[in-house]
């Protein structure tokens, strides 16, 4: 899967998710909330990751499953 589509699913899910999508995602999320690579945006008013520099809010989304944290937090 090539960044850009990746980019556009996990958008895409993040406007209507599934209550699948929805429970990896809270799961994701609660993980990115002990990172210390989260990184708070103060321009933009969102959390980011560090990392890769994706707001954290559709990151969780993404459609690539565990290997989409660059830190390798998401349980594989």
């Amino acid at each position: 899967m090539n960044k850009l589509s990746e980019i556009f699913q996990a958008w895409a899910a993040a406007a209507n998710p599934t209550p699948e999508q929805k429970l990896i995602a809270e799961h994701r999320a609660s993980i990115c909330d002990t990172c210390p690579h989260k990184f708070y945006a103060k321009p933009l008013d969102i959390y980011v990751c560090d990392l890769c520099g994706c707001p954290l809010s559709k990151k969780v989304f993404s459609p690539r499953g565990p290997e989409a944290c660059p830190g390798n937090k998401w349980e594989k």
